[in-house]
């Protein structure tokens, strides 16, 4: 069903593209061809067929609380989509809208970190609901930021699910397992469209969607089964989460909004400073999807690590801030004298023309 709709929603793009097109031009955009930019709504329909197919159970139960919980952070990415007015942060918002709900539908919410200090005070309902609104729509918000080339984002997304649910598996829990697997088949069948040609995207209803479908799953997982350490979930998502660190910290640095668009990103860095350079004679479209298999990597080393050690809080600690380091040598490596986070040394002016106050 997803690759269906999505393959119509590209054959048909003559009739809906006056609305539903992404044009090439903007600070972020690296393709050079209109391209329609609504492809979750392909990934939503497969999942509600989905819900329709499976038997009366607990995967059924917990997949109607995506597709009633997600709405929000559907429509408002949709409605982005479609009219390009929408703000940063009513979206931000229905995101977390989102994941309130899903804590209302379904009474879980994130009650331990597996840090003393902090699981004391997540015995509180209300703040870990708050909590558990925040990181949703903060995971969501990351799935959106790392949308930027063929395949990225729902790449991305298909792996850290395939790993969630593998967890999932590994520790008994076949309703939550099939959960993932059944959201990673519906984002394949639209990755299957997008990479590595780029004739759909997921747009901001897409990636919001799915980001925020992750995210709960992520919750579910060592929520369900105290065995899983939170840890082993937040492992799973370091990269986009790593990114949405550096990006807010980034722009603050620049006084500029959170929201504000650049290219500054990983993903944006290793197109212009390592594909580019390395793959002059590929046309625009495969030096586009190049870009996505040296992330996934930034995705499958942690993921692995994650199901390996999934009830171990310590290593995977080590393994989060590991991955965050990698993430940063690579950064300074491929920037290092422009990147807004590190003094660019050729930039600073001689000694003697230096005014000291």
């Amino acid at each position: 069903m997803s690759f269906l709709v999505s393959l119509l929603l590209v054959l048909t793009r003559h009739r809906h593209g006056h609305l539903s097109m992404d044009h090439p031009g903007a600070v972020q955009k690296f393709h050079l061809e209109p391209t329609p930019r609504v492809g979750g709504i392909g990934i939503y329909l497969a999942l509600a067929l989905a819900w329709l197919l499976l038997d009366a159970g607990p995967a059924r139960q917990l997949l109607g609380v995506i597709l009633l919980a997600g709405l929000p952070a559907l429509v408002f990415g949709l409605a982005e989509d479609m009219t390009k007015r929408v703000g940063v942060l009513p979206r931000l918002l229905a995101t977390m809208v989102s994941g309130l709900v899903a804590c209302l539908l379904s009474g879980v919410a994130l009650n331990r970190l597996d840090v003393a200090l902090l699981d004391s005070v997540l015995t509180y309902w209300p703040l870990a609901v708050m909590l558990t609104a925040f990181a949703v729509g903060g995971v969501a918000n990351a799935v959106n930021i790392i949308d930027g080339f063929h395949g990225l984002a729902s790449g991305t997304v298909i792996l850290m699910l395939l790993a969630l649910s593998a967890m999932a598996f590994q520790v008994g829990d076949a309703p939550l397992g099939l959960l993932g697997l059944l959201v990673a088949a519906a984002v394949t069948g639209f990755w299957l469209i997008n990479y590595p040609w780029g004739k759909l995207f997921l747009g901001d209803g897409g990636a919001y969607f799915v980001g925020f479908a992750l995210a709960w799953i992520a919750v579910l997982l060592p929520m369900r089964n105290p065995g899983v350490s939170p840890w082993a979930s937040l492992l799973v998502c370091a990269y986009p989460i790593t990114e949405v660190f550096y990006s807010v910290l980034r722009r603050s640095r620049q006084g500029t909004s959170p929201g504000d668009a650049d290219k500054l990103h990983l993903h944006s860095l290793l197109a212009s400073h390592f594909v580019q350079k390395h793959f002059p004679g590929c046309s625009n479209a495969l030096q586009n999807a190049c870009v996505a298999p040296f992330v996934w990597c930034f995705v499958a080393v942690p993921a692995c690590m994650a199901i390996m050690f999934f009830d171990q809080t310590g290593l995977l600690m080590v393994g989060y801030l590991g991955a965050i380091l990698v993430y940063h040598l690579t950064y300074r490596y491929l920037v290092v004298g422009r990147c807004p986070l590190v003094r660019p040394i050729a930039q600073q002016p001689p000694a003697a023309q230096r005014v000291d106050g």
